[in-house]
């Protein structure tokens, strides 16, 4: 697919992690001239669900030669003893709702976005560190003095966006949710040497274990070659003290402090905290966002999107997804608009896209407390209905409703 005739608008993108390069992609795509500024990405593993994947193919992202690995669906375990208590599978993901489920390396999804982007024309600059905006114009300028000026300011730059604060017009600093989070990489051919851990490589489902202020995720990526952790605990002064502030992001090359804090799991778990010894890897803390209620600065010229203003907690593997959402939605709010008819495309965007975002934002800080609770009254009501299709469970992908409103979305159909 290339890009069409450049008689669109002269688009800046602030951020080239996934969301900015999914803005790229679609605005590029719709025939507008688009450069990107980044400062650095962050590689890891992560998730793309069929909302993300469909669009992603439509602007012809070649996902054929990457590692990956297709995702059977989420399990829900108890923590003790690993019974499952739930298995919601994903079906046939490209019959039912028109895309794959895919588990990938960040890296690797970052890599292939970066080669379409620079395919159809893209100018993606590195090293480039915006330090201060002229709304009205708009323009910006890099910290190497370097200044950019355009039709449209979209800014891609998190959770810790710099820009938010002058778009509203007041702070909205990021809340500690009171969660840290571990990230690990296993080798896979380990897990596979093992009887008792070979099934979570061999058969991928994304295995969810849910224990008391706690839970641990686990599933393969890059076709099995790497098993990818992300084990989030409710925050302890004595383990996580050093943790201060939202920057704060250590490594770790002892599993010393996961042992004690996972020592009552079951054997699977433990066995992969103690895989955990031979490597290094992150902690950090877990910090989320009030409601952004304006994602389109007064000028009209510029707009937010993604983790800039609908972070979301790692819990429902959404947060790439919504913000590729965004950059489909932009690019049919923009379709055939001139510079004089921004700021009313931009308000349709932010109308279109706010309430779903931030639908499933809030779906994500509620699995916070499903994930984490105490055995009691209220684990025995969760785990009787996790198995139930109904509006009533409180997985989010435990209805079918639910999932199907989530997954067979098409955000460029406005």
């Amino acid at each position: 697919m290339s890009s069409s005739s450049q008689t669109g608008l002269k688009i800046i993108v602030v951020g080239a992690g996934i969301g900015g390069l999914a803005v790229a992609l679609s605005l590029k795509i719709s025939g507008h001239s688009v450069t990107v500024l980044e400062e650095a990405p962050a590689f890891a593993g992560m998730r793309i669900p069929p909302n993300g994947f469909k669009l992603l193919r439509r602007w012809g992202v070649d996902f054929s030669n990457m590692k990956k690995t297709h995702s059977n669906g989420n399990r829900f375990l108890r923590y003790s003893d690993g019974k499952v208590l739930a298995a919601m599978s994903h079906g046939v993901p490209e019959l039912d709702y028109g895309g794959s489920y895919l588990m990938v390396h960040r890296a690797d999804y970052h890599s292939i976005l970066v080669k379409r982007a620079i395919e159809i024309g893209v100018k993606i600059e590195p090293a480039k560190k915006v330090v201060a905006y002229d709304w009205d114009a708009p323009s910006l300028t890099a910290a190497d003095g370097t200044r950019y000026e355009g039709d449209l300011i979209v800014v891609a730059d998190g959770v810790q966006s710099q820009a938010r604060t002058q778009i509203l017009g007041a702070e909205l600093p990021p809340q500690d949710t009171g969660d840290i989070a571990y990230r690990i990489l296993l080798p896979g051919y380990i897990l596979l040497q093992d009887p008792e851990l070979r099934d979570l490589v061999s058969r991928p489902w994304v295995n969810s274990w849910m224990g008391p202020g706690a839970h641990f995720i686990g599933y393969p990526i890059r076709g099995g070659e790497i098993y990818n952790i992300v084990a989030c605990c409710a925050s302890d002064t004595v383990y996580d003290a050093e943790l201060q502030g939202m920057d704060s992001k250590i490594s770790i090359d002892s599993n010393k402090e996961l042992l004690r804090r996972f020592a009552d799991w079951e054997p699977r778990v433990v066995k992969l905290c103690q895989l955990a010894g031979n490597t290094k890897y992150l902690k950090w803390r877990l910090f989320d966002l009030d409601l952004v209620e304006r994602w389109v600065h007064p000028s009209g010229k510029a707009v937010l999107v993604g983790d800039a203003c609908h972070p979301m907690l790692p819990y429902m593997a959404q947060g790439a997804a919504q913000a590729t959402e965004d950059a489909a939605a932009l690019a049919a709010a923009l379709q055939d608009v001139q510079v004089s008819g921004l700021a009313a495309a931009l308000k349709r965007y932010e109308e279109i896209r706010r309430p779903r975002a931030s639908r499933i934002q809030a779906s994500g800080r509620g699995l916070q407390k499903t994930y984490h609770l105490s055995e009691g009254k209220e684990q025995r009501e969760r785990d009787k209905l996790i198995v139930q299709d109904t509006e009533e469970n409180p997985i989010f992908w435990g209805s079918s409703e639910r999932r199907n409103w989530l997954f067979a979305h098409d955000a460029a159909k406005l």
